[in-house]
């Protein structure tokens, strides 16, 4: 590496560094020819106000006031007030975003309780109709049974009221024959 750099043909990085650390009027004054003069150096920008962000709208009226005395120029009034509006647009932005941000995880957070407590008096609805269908189940049952009951009681009424009526008939029969047994005379003891 070192005989590149003797050589010419490669420079190093250490050769770079020296020759980027020179101020860049030194370099055009050394490099250039006698006649031409260097251009003039850049100006600085002046650097954004370092004090602390401004709260209230009286410390940014302060702020601005302090750039403007302190611009040597008007492009320079210019270029300050330009900085403390964006400076003031991006703390607002700032500010905007931090509350929609805070306002959206509150409300995400309720929409979550909110839906929590949905899905639970979901749960609890769902196991009503459960209930509710299984009685509306049961009392159908019930209700055929009854009728069927209630089919069996006219059933086995009929059927009592026509016992009555054989009852009624034979006894009538029984009477008609026990007097006309006793008119008759004998009696057959197998016949009852």
């Amino acid at each position: 590496m070192a005989t590149a750099a003797v050589c010419g043909t490669k420079r190093s990085s250490f050769f770079e560094d020296e020759i980027s650390s020179i101020p860049l009027l030194k370099r055009i004054r050394c490099t250039s020819p006698p006649g031409i003069r260097p251009p003039p150096p850049p100006q600085k920008e002046n650097p954004p106000p370092k004090n602390p962000v401004p709260a209230s709208g009286e410390q940014w009226v302060d702020l601005l006031v302090k750039e403007m005395t302190s611009a040597t120029s008007v492009d320079d009034a210019k270029s300050r007030a330009g900085r403390v509006l964006e400076m003031s647009q991006k703390v607002i932005g700032d500010q905007v975003t931090a509350e929609a941000a805070k306002s959206f995880e509150t409300e995400n957070y309720a929409l979550k309780e909110r839906a929590e407590a949905l899905c639970e008096e979901n749960g609890v609805l769902k196991r009503a109709v459960v209930i509710q269908h299984e009685m509306l189940k049961e009392g159908e049952e019930k209700e055929r049974e009854l009728k069927q009951y209630k089919g069996m009681v006219e059933h086995f009424q009929e059927k009592a009221r026509m016992l009555e009526a054989n009852n009624y008939a034979l006894s009538v029969h029984l009477n008609q024959a026990l007097q006309g047994n006793s008119l008759g005379g004998r009696w057959n003891p197998d016949v009852y």
